[in-house]
């Protein structure tokens, strides 16, 4: 089974690194919908697992816990909303983090052979991104087509497609991908590398990579780990997990504080804050309108309650949210606090044996709380997957370290 689930995670990866490239392929063939079917390397290994365990009564205990989330949220936007889909559309996004959870050693921690893969994936993308931004813009950007009677992008285009403010988006789907997937690959390789001249590179590459994306939230993210990953061995593990719980505090913090702000919302170019400003001013608020117009607290609107699920019930009150705590608590109210306020708390008080297998959970964990203030992670797959991989990772540390206390002190 853990062949198996690495074959399957790298297989959802690749899909995802190479998906501009993918779908435009199949948008050439009038075959859009086949896209769909890399689902099937998520869903099918969780579904065999499951039937395995059950036939042995031992069933993994993400199974019950994401099954009574489910159960719990589902039902919540089932009743408050009148129909299944937002339920249904949840529980696709979620399914990631419970494939994540399970398979969290062999994505965070991986084998020698992985792990090269991986840095091969790492060196394409940002090769692509490159390519990109300088010497070729490739077919499939911003093409549309549709899915499921759904308008999606083949390839995401921007209002900026070219010049020097041209958002990069390599051979992912979009700019907001690459700026995703590069920093994750660059914090599961980087604390694998001893010398810390590489580490600094890396780290200095996958900056500069996610620089040409103009994805502002990635790169005060990566910034910020990217540092800490560089920063002396003794001191890794202590700040990673204050930044875990310093960027879920942001994460709270910032919709709620500018609430009522007034902001200009004109341009000034992709990385100037008028972006930043149209989130205070009109996303953040909407959002907590259609929340407070459709809230059954303490529960929020119920799973699927916000962002793409939308566009499938609510498409004229369709929100991103773009910020990790609206999304939660739209999609599970007060619990969504909880939720997060585990997350990030998942990793602390480890024994010292165990600070060094925590760093690369702690960092993918991080990147992603961070650019949760200015997105929301949930709605990409693989960060997802990662944010799942990683607190899968701390939790199995956690239960080893509780489980070799026990048998320190038994007789």
């Amino acid at each position: 089974m853990r062949s198996l689930f690495t074959f399957c995670a790298i297989g959802y990866l690749l899909i995802y690194a190479f998906e501009g490239a993918i779908r435009y392929g199949l948008y050439s063939v009038g075959s859009d919908s086949v896209i769909l079917l890399r689902d099937a390397l998520i869903v099918s290994p969780l579904v065999l697992l499951f039937v395995i365990q059950a036939l042995r009564m031992s069933v993994h205990p993400a199974y019950v816990v994401f099954a009574a989330i489910i159960a719990l949220h589902g039902t919540i936007a089932t009743l408050n909303l009148g129909t299944t889909l937002p339920a249904v559309y949840g529980a696709k996004l979620l399914i990631n983090v419970l494939f994540g959870f399970i398979a969290a050693r062999q994505l965070t921690l991986p084998s020698r052979p992985l792990l090269l893969l991986l840095s091969l994936v790492w060196l394409i993308s940002i090769g692509g991104v490159v390519l990109d931004k300088f010497v070729y813009t490739f077919p499939w950007m911003g093409l549309t087509t549709h899915v499921g009677g759904i308008a999606v992008d083949v390839s995401r285009g921007w209002d900026i497609e070219s010049g020097p403010d041209k958002r990069a988006a390599g051979f992912t789907r979009s700019s907001i991908a690459a700026a995703m997937l590069l920093p994750m690959l660059a914090m599961i390789i980087v604390p694998r590398i001893r010398s810390i001249v590489m580490r600094f590179l890396i780290v200095a590459i996958t900056v500069g990579a996610v620089i040409l994306t103009t994805q502002k939230g990635s790169l005060a993210a990566v910034l910020a780990v990217g540092m800490i990953l560089c920063a002396p061995e003794w001191s890794r593990y202590s700040l990673l997990r204050i930044a875990c719980v310093s960027f879920a505090v942001i994460d709270v913090a910032l919709p709620v504080i500018t609430a009522g702000l007034l902001t200009p919302t004109d341009g000034g170019g992709v990385f100037s804050s008028a972006s930043f400003a149209m989130r205070i001013a009109l996303t953040w608020p909407d959002a907590w309108r259609w929340i407070s117009n459709n809230n059954a607290f303490p529960f929020g609107v119920g799973l699927g309650g916000i962002g793409g699920a939308q566009r499938f019930y609510a498409a004229n009150f369709f929100n991103p949210s773009d910020n990790l705590f609206v999304f939660l608590y739209a999609n599970f109210g007060l619990f969504g606090l909880l939720y997060l306020g585990w997350a990030s708390c998942v990793g602390w008080r480890l024994p010292r044996q165990f600070h060094h297998p925590a760093i690369a959970p702690l960092a993918i964990l991080a990147f992603n709380l961070g650019y949760g203030a200015a997105l929301s992670m949930l709605e990409d797959q693989v960060s997802a997957l990662f944010i799942g991989a990683s607190v899968g990772m701390l939790w199995q540390l956690r239960e080893a370290a509780s489980a070799g206390a026990a048998s320190s002190t038994a007789p």
